[in-house]
C-alpha cells in the first residue's frame, strides 16, 4: 500500500523569525519544488530561507529552552532535513520521495485539513495516442490561514498575528511554487515556463492556488517503425513492378513470329536440285 505524503508548513517557524523584526527589509523566502518523472514518481522539497541574523538575534530574545533553529526543525514538513548557509541567509531544506503523486497531499501554510477531500491531493492522468501521450497535472497550493483558526486563538492570537503582519505587508514572505514536468509543457497557468519544462508560480500569503500543466510526449519510434513501414511497402511495389514487367516481356518475345530477310526467301525460291536438272 501506498504511503500518503504530507507537506506540513506551521507558521511557528515563520512567525518566529518575523515577529522580532517586522520593520526588516530582509525577506523570508519558502520554495515548494516538485520533480515529477514519467512513472509518477518523484521528489518534493520545501526550502525555507531565513536571514541568519535574525536566527542570532532570536537565540537571545527566546526565553524558553528552546532556540529559534530547534523551533523551525521541529515544525519543519517531514522528510530528510539539511541545512546550510549561503549568502547571508540559512536555508532549512526538507526532501521527500514519493512513489505515486495522486497520494501526495496539497500545500498548506496551516496544515488544517489532516483528511482533506480528494481534490486537496496532487493528479495526474496520461493519455496514450500511436504518435504521442499527453499528461495532465493538477495541484494546489493554500497559503491562506483559516479564519477558524484565527478565531478560536482571538485577535491576541499567533494565527491572527501572523496574518495581520503577513496581509499588510506581501513581500515579507516571498513564495514560489516549482514543478518540474517529466515531458514538453505545452500548456499551464504558471507564471513562468522556464528551461527543462520547469513551471513556476509566484504565490502570495493568502492565496490559493490551483495548479494546471498539460505536457506531451512524441513517440519517436512509432514515427521510425511507419517509416520504415512504408519504406518496405514501396520496396515489395517495386519488385512487384518489375517481376510484371519482365513477365510480359518473356510472354511477348515467345509469341512473335519468325521472320525471314527478302534475300533468304528469294533464294529459297530460286533453289534446285540436280535431280531436277537429270528429269529434264
Amino acid at each position: 500500500m501506498t504511503k500518503k505524503v504530507t507537506v506540513k508548513i506551521f507558521l511557528v517557524f515563520i512567525l518566529a523569525v518575523v515577529m522580532f523584526l517586522a520593520c526588516a527589509c530582509d525577506n523570508t523566502f519558502l520554495d515548494v519544488y516538485t520533480q515529477l518523472n514519467e512513472d509518477y514518481s518523484g521528489i518534493r522539497t520545501v526550502d525555507l530561507a531565513v536571514k541568519t541574523q535574525y536566527l542570532q538575534k532570536g537565540e537571545i530574545v527566546l526565553t524558553d529552552r528552546e532556540s529559534m533553529y530547534d523551533k523551525i526543525i521541529r515544525a519543519f514538513p517531514e522528510g530528510n532535513i539539511e541545512t546550510y548557509e549561503a549568502e547571508g541567509y540559512t536555508h532549512f531544506k526538507s526532501t521527500v520521495e514519493f512513489d505515486d503523486i495522486n497520494f501526495l497531499q496539497h500545500v498548506s501554510i496551516d496544515n488544517y485539513s489532516e483528511n482533506p477531500p480528494e481534490r486537496f491531493y496532487a493528479k495526474i492522468e496520461k493519455k496514450d495516442y500511436f504518435f504521442y501521450s499527453e499528461y495532465f497535472f493538477y495541484d494546489y497550493i493554500d497559503m491562506e490561514i483559516d479564519p477558524s483558526l484565527i478565531e478560536s486563538q482571538g485577535s491576541s492570537g499567533d494565527f491572527s498575528r501572523t496574518a495581520a503582519l503577513f496581509g499588510a505587508d506581501d513581500e515579507l514572505l516571498q513564495i514560489t511554487y516549482q514543478v518540474k514536468f517529466p515531458v514538453k509543457i505545452i500548456k499551464s497557468d504558471a507564471d513562468v515556463i522556464g528551461e527543462n519544462n520547469i513551471a513556476l508560480w509566484n504565490i502570495e500569503f493568502g492565496d490559493k492556488q490551483n495548479i494546471y500543466i498539460e505536457g506531451k510526449k512524441i513517440k519517436y519510434l512509432s514515427y521510425v517503425l511507419v517509416s520504415v513501414l512504408g519504406l518496405i511497402g514501396i520496396f515489395i511495389i517495386f519488385l512487384i513492378f518489375v517481376l510484371i514487367f519482365s513477365r510480359k516481356r518473356r510472354i511477348k518475345k515467345v509469341n512473335k513470329p519468325k521472320q525471314y530477310s527478302y534475300d533468304n526467301y528469294f533464294k529459297k525460291d530460286q533453289y534446285f536440285s540436280p535431280l531436277d536438272d537429270r528429269d529434264d
